[in-house]
């Protein structure tokens, strides 16, 4: 089960990921103090919740490693409103640190939240989840007025295909294929909220030396969306058109490209790791909307984590 930064900033802090591609993406509207926030205690539950899970981190060695790790950590994190906004947010925020090694679930920084379904020579199947926090309402910008938008969950599954991988299995190449259905988190508890594809390429490299453990990540692909789930973030209805915004409902198809990179340090006690992401709309099936102010879209991160205990019981890995 992969969480992706996407949404995303769905794998996407994804990963410092960023993951995936997955990246989520986490905001409030304000650099000096997210929790002044409108929304009170329960937004910045949701937020918290979803940069935990955003924030899962990985092992720091090769071989055998402990079945569990648990920790404490801090990650700061820039980004948009949503993709094609001008607003931008600026959130600091502790996570909980959890590394699980499990036969079928595995939680860690390099993959996110894993869940095995098939695997063969090459090529494995695993559940897939990404994330995309709340957008307050506002009273400035292309949103302006307009009601505020939910926090998204998706859940899906992932097809990853190893092109290419080195002798010493430092360095590979892969294929990524995450499919995920998205549903809005409020009231109701769930609504549907359509479907997104995001293929994408991926190389990896990891170098070791003297225990410190270094990884880092490219991957570039297209980002797809269905009509419902473009509309989710993009959507003009009746009552909030105004001279400066007509009505817009849009389609299914193509949102843009994305290139996201990312770099860690791991040792036995301490993980730091950056991550950035741009996007570019140009193209997208959704560039006409009025709520689209920008066709480029940069969200980075920070993290560090703080390695406070882990199980005797080792796994291979």
């Amino acid at each position: 089960m992969t969480i992706s930064s996407q949404s995303e900033a769905t794998r996407q802090m994804v990963s410092v990921v960023l993951v995936d591609n997955k990246i989520t993406r986490i905001g409030s509207d304000a650099l000096s103090n997210p929790i002044s926030e409108s929304g009170g205690f329960a937004s910045v539950l949701r937020v918290a919740l979803a940069f935990a899970c955003l924030c899962v981190l990985p092992g720091v060695q090769a071989g055998h490693l402990p079945l569990w790790e648990m920790g404490i950590g801090v990650g700061t994190l820039h980004t948009p409103d949503y993709r094609g906004s001008n607003s931008e947010n600026n959130i600091v925020l502790p996570f909980p640190y959890i590394v699980y090694r499990g036969t079928f679930l595995q939680i860690d920084r390099e993959d996110g939240i894993r869940g095995k379904l098939f695997a063969n020579e090459g090529v494995r199947i695993d559940l897939s989840l990404a994330g995309n926090v709340p957008v307050s309402d506002s009273d400035e910008g292309a949103r302006r007025d307009m009601d505020s938008l939910d926090p998204l969950v998706e859940v899906g599954a992932e097809m990853i295909v190893d092109l290419w991988r080195s002798g010493d299995r430092n360095h590979s190449f892969g294929f990524n294929l995450p499919v995920r259905l998205v549903y809005s988190v409020g009231d109701p508890l769930l609504k549907f909220q359509g479907v997104t594809v995001s293929p994408y390429l991926n190389y990896k490299i990891r170098h070791e030396n003297q225990g410190v453990l270094m990884r880092y990540s490219a991957s570039f692909g297209p980002v797809f969306g269905s009509s419902r789930y473009h509309d989710y973030f993009y959507e003009v209805n009746p009552e909030f058109v105004t001279s400066e915004r007509e009505e817009y409902h849009a389609d299914s198809g193509y949102g843009g490209r994305r290139l996201t990179v990312s770099v860690t340090r791991h040792t036995n006690k301490f993980m730091i790791g950056a991550f950035a992401r741009y996007d570019d709309l140009d193209g997208a099936v959704f560039d006409d909307s009025p709520l689209v102010e920008t066709g480029n879209y940069f969200i980075f991160g920070v993290v560090f984590g703080w390695i406070l205990g882990s199980s005797d019981e080792t796994v291979a890995h």
